[in-house]
Parts: structure tokens; sequence; C-alpha cells
């Protein structure tokens, strides 16, 4: 049976600049974590993905944790 995620909730599990969000979903992706970025900003700031704040990636709320672990571990390995 196909699966609808229309009806799924979804939840932020990243907000930072264009350039970070971009990498955290090139993470999730990599882990076959469904994803999507919102960013109202994006326009205004499209050709300095660096100064762009307010970029949100969204996963379905079933792969949250795994997300948010992700997540995580990216920001840990920024600090080192």
């Amino acid at each position: 049976m196909k699966q609808s995620y229309d009806k799924q909730a979804s939840v932020e599990v990243f907000s930072g600049t264009l350039w970070e969000a971009e990498m955290v979903r090139s993470l999730l992706e990599a882990a076959h974590i469904a994803n999507f970025m919102k960013n109202s900003l994006l326009n205004v700031h499209m050709y300095e993905p660096i100064q762009s704040e307010g970029a949100k990636v969204i996963v379905l709320e079933k792969d949250k944790d795994e997300a948010l672990q992700i997540v995580a571990d990216y920001i840990s390995n920024l600090k080192k």
C-alpha cells in the first residue's frame, strides 16, 4: 500500500544560514531522510547564501529523532 505523506506531521530540525541548511539537507538525504527547506528570505539573499539567515530544514515527525542526531553530529563537527 502506498504511504500518504500529506497527512503526516512535519517538524523543524535545523535553522541557520542557507549554506548551513544545504549542508544539513545533504546529510539527511545521505541518510535517506526525506526533507525540505523553508526560507522566506531566500530571494533577498540568493547570491549571499552564507549571510542568508532563517533557512529552516523540515522533516517528517517519524524521522525527527534520527534527523536531530544527524544535526547534532554536524554541529559538533563544526566545533572541532
